[in-house]
């Protein structure tokens, strides 16, 4: 499948009519369309899916509210506020029918009125398909691309992580490879067994026990992952409403909405700082009434208290000759009161005529005037002043955001956001409750697979002994062990396909040795180590043979079996102990999650390779953000061993710090066309073609 024009109209940034031209060769596979963040490639993306598949490229079963949710915000906003409002993509596409080359143009429209409604119309060679054909047609697609495969050929760099790495990833990727494969079939083929010995009169001896435990180990397993589905879909409604809650608070703010709350506390700020500015007022009034004046004059508020000193002394020197002068006195004292009166006179004694006569009260309200003029901090005058001006400028900006501040639609605000708020509530609600069912079903699904390996044992021993002649009930044992070694083939197939692609992707020479891709499609990496062989010899003799498969991994030991020629851990040990080697090179299995960013994602995208390679057709990758969290040095063995490498059309929708000149230098003999999304207003793309940032 090839896709060679995608039409847009009114679908999300893209106002009006948008056309892009993507026609491409084997040789020239690539359409590279460049965009800042926000410009609209995401939109793009979702668009080429819903175009598709509709409801089911979002994962939905059927038309139901949330897709309606969807897509009502999906259309345009401008084109939202005429009623009814019109949106569409559209896009043709080449199918090879086998013979040659069949054209259709693929038209998803929606009008938007007191309801939301979708048609969906298809041309096949000009021709447009009636009812039924178009259904027919979206099977055939299906058939393509399943949904199994979405998250595969709709590669977004962001979040491919999740499918391989996150719960549940083992049944995902089990459920691509068997679509790649085609080996959904079998299922086709058991099922019509299953139908011929329903209605024989014999069967084989515990046929129906082991056909219905199958069944309804299938049945548990599709439940599990129904369940599984049903929660991301949660998570992502609930990301969806955390993201509306805060656009709608952006939105409001921009608009200048503030609630009630912020609107008093606003004028209260005022009202404090008016308070605190009449209080520094007063101050700086006071100071100036009663100190400032005497400041200027320091120097004569100095003389003046050495003058007051003076005059005290004087004061205390006459009343202390008026003491001694006094004939008791003069008697006890003798010829020593001359003597006494020298002294005081050296110490308090002046020939200075007082000046001020001041009485003993005037002299204390004085003296401890002088002492606070004196004592005053200048400094607090410029401090009062700053904290003055300080409390103008926030009662500036405050003003301003009052009078570019609006509470009247605070009310639909509210009431919009408490919507949502009631909406993510009840998901949260239905996140805990899927939770607790998918436990609950993890728990079934291992149960009924210990009585399925009990019942399929026991049925293979019976048709040993037993006499059966009936083919059907033979064929369904041998569908189900044809089936596990064609897995295991193409299993293989894609270990040896990673083994090359890791060695191509990744820098480090010692990063991911091997790869083991179980029964059960749990991944499991290793790199090969020395490890030291008094360590190894420890751990055996300390731990039982199944503690030490724990430790030391389950390909560790049996490498260690395959270099000693030997099962027995004692021999081994004894192997190990006269060993000439300090050291083995053994296997050790790596946990994903010790794996930085980056190197999750260099891992990731080798499996996804080697997983797409299996397919043999050649459809359509669309990929969004192409180097995630892919560092400097490892993105120019993205573009030369990845998107280079990738059979069928492929759209790389990238920013400018992702795909630069230097990785089209190494694209240029594989694209087709280029365009440059352009969203300066963020609210209208616009496209520019044959142009892509500074290329």
């Amino acid at each position: 499948m090839k896709i060679n024009r995608i039409h847009l109209n009114n679908f999300g940034s893209y106002e009006g009519v948008t056309n892009f031209e993507t026609k491409s060769t084997t040789e020239k596979n690539i359409v590279l369309i460049g965009g800042k963040n926000g410009a609209g490639k995401t939109t793009l993306f979702t668009a080429i899916r819903i175009c598709l598949y509709g409801y089911m490229s979002m994962g939905y079963k059927n038309y139901n509210s949330f897709y309606i949710r969807a897509i009502t915000k999906l259309i345009n906003n401008n084109a939202k506020l005429s009623k009814p409002a019109h949106a569409e993509v559209s896009m043709e596409i080449e199918l090879n029918n086998g013979q040659g080359i069949d054209t259709y143009i693929l038209i998803r429209s929606w009008d938007l009125a007191d309801s939301l409604v979708e048609t969906f119309i298809v041309y096949k060679n000009k021709v447009q398909l009636t009812n039924d054909a178009v259904s027919d047609f979206e099977k055939y697609i299906i058939s393509l691309i399943p949904p199994e495969l979405f998250n595969l050929y709709f590669f977004d760099g962001e979040r491919i992580a999740d499918f391989f790495l996150d719960e549940g990833s083992s049944s995902r990727i089990k459920e691509a490879f068997l679509t790649l494969c085609g080996y959904d079939t079998f299922d086709i083929m058991r099922k019509n067994f299953k139908r011929i010995i329903g209605n024989g009169t014999a069967s084989a001896p515990d046929l129906d026990e082991y056909i219905k435990v199958k069944d309804a180990l299938t049945e548990a397993k599709h439940s599990l992952n129904d369940l599984d589905f049903r929660l991301r879909d949660c998570l992502d409604n609930i990301s969806n409403c955390e993201a509306s809650i805060g656009a709608i608070e952006t939105d409001y703010q921009k608009k200048g909405g503030i609630t009630e709350e912020e609107w008093n506390q606003k004028l209260s700020i005022l009202k404090e700082e008016e308070k605190k500015r009449e209080t520094y007022n007063n101050l700086l009034k006071k100071w100036a009434n009663e100190l400032i004046p005497f400041l200027m004059i320091r120097d004569k508020i100095e003389q003046l208290k050495v003058q007051i000193k003076a005059e005290n002394d004087t004061i205390k020197y006459t009343h202390f000759l008026e003491v001694i002068s006094l004939p008791a006195i003069q008697d006890l004292l003798g010829d020593k009161g001359r003597k006494i009166s020298s002294i005081a006179l050296s110490q308090f004694g002046n020939k200075q005529k007082p000046i001020l006569n001041l009485s003993l009260e005037q002299n204390a309200l004085l003296i401890a005037q002088i002492s606070r003029i004196l004592s005053f901090d200048v400094d607090k005058i410029h401090k009062c002043k700053k904290a003055i001006k300080r409390s103008l400028a926030l009662s500036s900006r405050v003003r301003k955001e009052l009078e570019n501040s609006s509470i009247s639609s605070v009310q639909e605000y509210i009431k919009k956001k408490a919507q949502l708020f009631e909406e993510k509530s009840a998901l949260l609600v239905m996140r805990v409750e899927l939770e607790s069912q998918i436990v609950k079903q993890k728990e079934l699904v291992e149960q009924i697979e210990g009585n399925f390996i009990k019942v399929q044992a026991r049925i293979e021993e019976e048709l040993k002994k037993a006499s059966i002649t009936d083919i059907s009930a033979r064929a369904i044992l041998m569908l189900d062990k044809l089936q596990n070694i064609l897995y295991r083939k193409q299993i293989e197939k894609v270990e040896s396909f990673f083994r090359s692609e890791i060695s191509m992707l990744m820098r480090k020479t010692h990063f991911i040795d091997d790869i083991y891709i179980d029964d059960d499609f749990n991944i499991h990496i290793y790199r090969t180590d020395h490890i030291e062989v008094s360590k190894i010899v420890e751990l055996l003799e300390s731990h039982s043979e199944e503690q030490a498969m724990a430790l030391l991994g389950e390909k560790a030991l049996d490498e260690l079996k395959k270099l000693f020629s030997s099962s027995d851990i004692n021999i081994i040990v004894s192997s190990l102990k006269s060993c000439n080697s300090d050291t083995v090179f053994l296997p050790l299995e790596i946990d994903r999650s010790s794996l930085s960013n980056g190197e999750k994602q260099i891992f990731i995208m080798a499996l996804y390779h080697s997983l797409v390679s299996l397919c043999n057709n050649e459809i359509p990758f669309v990929i969004d953000t192409p180097f995630a969290r892919i560092d400097t040095e490892h993105r120019r063995n993205i573009a030369k061993y990845f998107f280079s490498q990738l059979k069928g059309q492929v759209f790389i929708l990238s920013t400018n710090e992702e795909i630069n000149s230097s990785h089209i230098q190494i694209l240029k003999d594989k694209i087709a066309s280029t365009y440059l999304l352009e969203n300066s207003d963020n609210k209208r793309t616009i496209i520019v073609r044959d142009s892509y940032f500074e290329v």
